[in-house]
């Protein structure tokens, strides 16, 4: 069967604001699987990436017409559901018998309200790959869709969700995600990050916490499944020999879950004598001084930590799990072995007020991060943090377009105002960035980054601050 995968139009200034010059743009992994799988079993695919190459609606319509696939398929968050159905509406008005079939973060929170759009005729909600493979063998044969784990659809009696499909227990028999179909050309990292061509690449699934603001385990389940290290050395070096990086991101959502798999793909790494540099994103409580040697040994120069709050009490609102001290001494053994921190903290939580905003600004500060990053609150639909922002202060806007945490507030604690929390940001980035000691200790370090790189970030914080 022809199967097209389209990433809907949309641009890195929607995604993130005034921090457009710096933001990440990568291929997705998501989708990469998904095709890859499909590939496997002899489809013919076609993968489309409208942010990369900067199409526009008219730009799909054209290639649907040329392509004419006999199935579309999408990857779902709240913030693109209506491009997605946009993209569902050119294909049926130009062929009503292509399927269009949806899936990802948003199909799975709400598969019965995707298939009330007319033109969705398909969501897989979960796990993907499986799902999708048996669909379009039961398409391919007429086969009863009821059949088919983890998949909703409608017929004249109206909606069906069957039941879930279970969890790839071993993520090591899936294929390599199909970056060839990719424009991995047009693909950059944020501009904090070395290397001029860094790549990402996923090495497992799933998270076994429980923190309020995160909607992965809708997908992938409070599980932690990973690859095996022989295939992610296989990986690493194709994108090394074939796609010509030279800094490798990990994309996993706890990286270090597993310290026992992280020491032995680290001591892999150094036999391989790979020369390339990689950052990871990891807890705070995932960390010894023992693991970090030995990925700083591996080539590791930057670890991203969710910090969320310099507030104890708004961390355990959270559910983070987390303390003051264990952000404090993971981020001074990072300084012992040598490996750079970015934290993340989120802005105007729900009961947050603005004293507690500058507690969370002064533990930034510190505990001396090499980067911060402050995005505010954005209850995304399906999370507990959703529920709570729902009792405790006042959700702005239902345009789920507009959830993307950097410049657009959609949610306001109470005794707050939307002006004074973008006065806090704003207040929270001067006083990380400009203070003497960091910019001198700084300037040094920036030495190691791609000059475009340098002048982004410049150019994005002089945005981000003053304007």
């Amino acid at each position: 069967m022809k199967v097209l995968f389209i990433e809907p139009p949309t641009s890195q200034k929607e995604r993130y604001g005034k921090l457009k010059d710096i933001g990440t743009l990568h291929p997705s992994l998501g989708l990469a699987y998904v095709a890859a799988m499909s590939e496997s079993k002899d489809h013919e695919v076609k993968v489309v990436d409208s942010e990369a190459m900067n199409y526009n609606f008219d730009d799909i319509k054209k290639i649907i017409k040329e392509f004419h696939p006999e199935i579309i398929g999408m990857q779902t968050f709240c913030t693109n559901m209506n491009r997605c159905y946009k993209i569902a509406e050119i294909a049926k008005n130009f062929d009503n018998n292509i399927k269009v079939i949806l899936g990802g973060a948003h199909a799975t929170l709400e598969p019965k309200k995707c298939l009330e759009n007319e033109n969705i005729d398909y969501v897989i909600y979960g796990e993907g790959e499986i799902t999708f493979n048996n669909l379009l063998g039961a398409i391919e044969k007429n086969k009863d869709f009821k059949e088919v784990d983890g998949l909703a659809w409608k017929n004249n009696e109206g909606i069906i969700i069957n039941k879930p499909q279970e969890l790839i227990k071993d993520i090591s028999i899936l294929p390599k995600p199909a970056r060839h179909l990719f424009p991995m050309e047009k693909y950059h990292s944020s501009a904090n990050l070395r290397g001029k061509k860094t790549l990402n690449i996923i090495t497992s699934r799933g998270c076994p916490f429980r923190c309020a603001y995160c909607s992965g385990h809708l997908t992938f389940g409070k599980t932690h499944r990973y690859n095996s290290t022989e295939n992610i050395i296989k990986e690493i070096k194709e994108l090394i020999t074939k796609y010509n990086a030279d800094s490798i991101q990990f994309y996993d959502e706890t990286f270090t879950a597993n310290k026992k798999r992280i020491i032995e793909l680290c001591d892999e790494m150094i036999n391989q004598k790979f020369d390339i540099e990689w950052s990871c994103f990891t807890r705070v409580n995932l960390v010894d001084e023992e693991l970090l040697k030995k990925m700083k040994d591996a080539g590791c120069y930057l670890i991203f930590f969710g910090l969320e709050s310099g507030v104890q009490r708004l961390l355990n609102l959270i559910k983070k799990d987390i303390t003051l001290e264990q952000q404090k001494k993971a981020v001074d053994l990072c300084k012992k072995v040598g490996i750079e921190t970015w934290g993340s903290f989120i802005l105007a939580l729900p009961t947050e007020t603005k004293e507690d905003s500058e507690k969370t600004i002064q533990q930034a500060i510190d505990i001396d991060l090499d980067y911060v990053q402050f995005p505010i609150c954005t209850p995304f639909p399906g999370t507990e943090l959703h529920k709570i922002c729902k009792k405790e202060g006042k959700i702005l806007k239902d345009d789920w377009d507009n959830f993307t945490t950097w410049d657009e507030i959609v949610y306001v604690p109470e005794g707050r105002s939307v002006e004074e929390i973008k006065d806090t940001v704003k207040k929270a980035y001067r006083r990380f960035y400009l203070r003497p000691k960091y910019m001198s200790k700084r300037v040094w370090k920036l030495r190691k980054l791609p000059p475009k790189n340098i002048y982004n970030m410049v150019k994005a914080g002089i945005i981000t601050m003053f304007r």
